[in-house]
């Protein structure tokens, strides 16, 4: 048996008596990396690019334990970010930070210095921590709008202006989808802004190619993060009126994510696929219900509760209790917001509310 010498990125390849066979090899930029913090605005909150690229790093690497993190907030620019970066980005204490960031600022006209000056915050705050940071480049504003694209360009620059000054991995998201669209591929939505159903794989493309896995195979099944609640009952519809209570809550149900998924658009369906629970097929401007689920503590003590989804309301009950409510925009993905909370030993009852969707997880402390 013989090894043939590697290249620094990519994939070694063994002899095996005539035979061939492929073994990653690690990317300097993943070692030592487990914590992969993806952050962003609208076009990562919700995504399903980072699963994609976390499952395929867990394909390549299986005793790598890679895990993700979600730290998007549709409708962010740079500087939103930046005033958050305390709470969800250093707090988290990522091993790696993949930032995209740079379309509001554009749409909305922010001086792009002003930018210039917000994304070298957020990466050379994160950088002092430790964290490795990727940067990417934002898609493009699609369907032959020069007239956003021609000014996007000041701010893509800013991005690798700030990527050579820290040494850091260029994402090329942009250069893929205008290769996507060329291709006719649906790369960007019918507002030429958010992504279309190509568009979530594009992403990921863009990811793994910085990464130097450029020839590796996307893994794009979506599975349920690591500690969600994926059994829920769910209860016959309230009204929006804000007088919520599990007190109210009647005829509960039991909840089919599968039979669920076979009713959403594609851009839905990887929410209940995720692990979260959803009580319509759709946003519900009239109506709202509450799930319930049950977690078995093995030990009485201090459990970190994670939760995301969509705006309000939204509250979480845990055994009669009020522990959260939204109070500030959070992301349609696991784990955005965290809190503490007391177990008991034993069986544990949680109760949500919310008109279109709610992710639940519990992680022992």
């Amino acid at each position: 048996m013989k090894d043939i010498l590697c290249p620094l990125l990519g994939l070694c390849v063994v002899s095996t008596g005539g035979r061939a066979a492929e073994t990653p090899k690690m990317p300097s930029i993943l070692k030592d990396v487990k914590r992969i913090l993806f952050v962003g605005d609208s076009l990562t909150d919700g995504s399903s690019y980072p699963d994609h690229v976390v499952n395929t790093l867990n394909k390549l690497f299986p005793d790598a334990g890679f895990q993700t993190h979600n730290a998007a907030v549709a409708g962010d620019t740079a500087a939103a970010v930046r005033r958050r970066l305390e709470e969800d980005v250093i707090q988290r204490k990522p091993n790696l930070m993949i930032l995209c960031i740079g379309t509001n600022d554009c749409h909305g006209k922010q001086p792009v210095k002003d930018y210039e000056s917000d994304v070298e915050a957020i990466v050379s705050e994160t950088v002092k921590t430790g964290a490795k940071v990727m940067i990417v480049l934002p898609s493009p504003f699609g369907h032959g709008n020069a007239a956003m694209e021609e000014p996007f360009q000041d701010y893509l620059a800013v991005l690798r202006k700030i990527a050579g000054k820290y040494d850091l991995p260029v994402a090329d998201a942009h250069a893929e989808f205008i290769k996507g669209e060329k291709a006719g591929r649906e790369m960007l939505g019918t507002d030429g802004i958010h992504h279309g159903e190509q568009g979530f794989e594009g992403m990921a493309r863009a990811i793994m190619d910085a990464f130097g896995f450029k020839d590796v195979k996307l893994e794009l099944t979506i599975t349920p993060w690591p500690g969600l609640q994926t059994q829920w009952e769910t209860s016959a519809p309230v009204p929006l009126d804000n007088q919520y209570s599990p007190g109210n809550a009647k005829d509960w149900q039991p909840y089919d994510a599968k039979a669920l998924m076979a009713k959403q658009p594609w851009w839905n369906s990887p929410f209940p696929a995720r692990g979260g629970w959803m009580p319509f097929p759709d946003h519900n401007s009239k109506q709202a219900a509450y799930g319930r689920s049950y977690y078995d503590a093995e030990q009485a003590g201090n459990y970190e509760l994670q939760i995301g989804g969509s705006p309000s309301p939204q509250i979480v009950w845990l055994n009669g209790k009020q522990v959260w409510k939204s109070k500030r925009p959070h992301g349609y993905h696991p784990n955005a917001d965290r809190i503490q909370v007391e177990m008991k030993k034993g069986r544990n009852e949680i109760i949500v509310i919310s008109n279109f969707m709610i992710f639940v997880g519990i992680h022992e402390q």
